[in-house]
């Protein structure tokens, strides 16, 4: 019988650092999850490391709650990625087809991409990943997959990502001072994408919201192809730093608040209605909220992501998303949220829940751990499936050609 071969999920986010470790099995490629692991993380902001020692420290917990679950010890790891910092943009290439008899090979698939991804950049931006969209066969386009097709001009369009060179390597440094190895880095909406849409999403029409906690990620799949991808500047922080201001109290105080009580108004239970007791968490005397207030604290930040939510959908205006929309996030677990964006939006909603995986998924069944979850299904992709090619200053960034051969494998993962 093969040995079990480990692959580890890193997603240290604004709020939260989720470590996830999986068995894969060499054979069969079945997945079965050992151990997950979180820890509060301080030294985040928006995305970007602001405090490099706080940061090491809120890995290194949430590593060992992982590694004890597990059993094992993580020496490396894939590492997702996010920020304000990171952009995205469209390139096109074209070459000319080798063979001569013009029947297209993968040297000249991997010759076009190369050719796709030459972009100018500033010296201090970086390629994450080359994302093929489409190639174009001597003016016909939307072809899928040229290989073996006969042609003299081969044209790919692909979706770059690129990000700021040193905020992805501080954010690598991080890792690297646990003692271990980056194997990757990964776009987050990529890795939450993999955990929860399945491939009838993608081609239907999905927008996948990850409301984190300093920053919201969207993400819009058309045809399975990545459409449209932005980071939006409003978090769940937001609405906890709201809430400190309006009650005149700490973050802390504020965080338990919105957790215990916050919600939004379409989430309100009619049959509580009236005041809220906050005299033991405030450490005042009869302290009492009329719960309308807090709710519109609360509504206040969650109509204004949403109104970036819909100004983004106007500029992409294609096609009607019948597959709705997917919140994933620490932020999704907000009462109330799923259904303000069913109103907002006019399109089915869901909470996001990691597809597929075995193991001790009890406390993976929820939207915050997706990117974690994705992780992994990238990382089983990057090493087994012989996607180990480079795009990126020090060769460990991840291949963005290997996204769309990712949801083959996700009928591999059932337990």
């Amino acid at each position: 019988m093969a040995r079990p071969y480990i692959i580890s999920g890193i997603d240290i986010g604004n709020s939260q650092i989720k470590v996830v470790v999986a068995k894969i099995d060499r054979d069969t490629l079945a997945t079965e999850i050992l151990g997950i692991g979180s820890a509060i993380s301080n030294g985040l902001r928006r995305g970007m490391v602001v405090d490099m020692e706080e940061t090491i420290n809120n890995v290194q917990a949430a590593v060992q709650r992982a590694e004890a679950m597990a059993g094992a010890k993580i020496r490396r790891a894939y590492l997702a990625v996010n920020g304000l910092h990171i952009k995205n943009q469209i390139s096109r290439g074209v070459i000319a087809v080798s063979r001569i008899d013009g029947e297209i090979s993968q040297n000249d698939i991997d010759r076009v991409l190369q050719a796709a991804s030459v972009v100018s950049l500033p010296a201090n931006r970086e390629i994450i990943h080359v994302i093929p969209r489409n190639y174009i066969v001597d003016g016909t386009e939307y072809v899928k997959n040229p290989l073996g097709m006969k042609g003299v001009r081969l044209e790919a369009e692909v979706f770059i990502i690129d990000g700021l060179s040193p905020y992805l390597r501080n954010v690598a440094k991080c890792v690297n001072e646990n003692n271990i190895e980056v194997a990757g880095l990964v776009f987050a909406p990529l890795a939450s994408s993999l955990a929860v849409l399945d491939k009838n999403q993608k081609e239907y029409g999905v927008l996948n919201l990850d409301f984190g906690g300093g920053i919201s990620t969207l993400t819009v799949f058309e045809e399975a192809d990545l459409l449209h991808s932005v980071i939006l500047p409003v978090g769940s922080k937001h609405i906890t730093s709201d809430l400190a201001v309006a009650l005149r109290t700490s973050m802390d105080v504020a965080e338990r608040v919105k957790v215990e009580h916050g919600m939004t108004s379409e989430g309100e239970d009619l049959r509580k209605r009236g005041n809220i007791d906050l005299s033991e968490l405030m450490s005042e005397k009869d302290f009492i909220l009329p719960r309308k207030q807090l709710i519109r604290v609360v509504d206040a930040r969650a109509q204004e992501l949403l109104e970036m939510v819909t100004n983004e959908l106007k500029k992409i205006s294609k096609g009607m998303l019948p597959a709705g929309v997917v919140l994933s996030g620490g932020g999704a677990n907000l009462p109330g949220l799923a259904a303000m964006v069913k109103d907002k939006l006019r399109l089915p909603v869901r909470i996001a829940k990691p597809l597929n995986l075995a193991g001790v998924v009890d406390n993976l069944d929820g939207p915050s751990f997706a990117v974690a979850a994705g992780l992994i299904i990238w990382g089983i992709d990057e090493e087994f499936n012989g996607n180990k090619g480079s795009k990126g200053g020090n060769g460990k960034f991840a291949d963005g050609a290997s996204f769309k051969k990712v949801l083959s494998w996700l009928k591999n993962f059932s337990p």
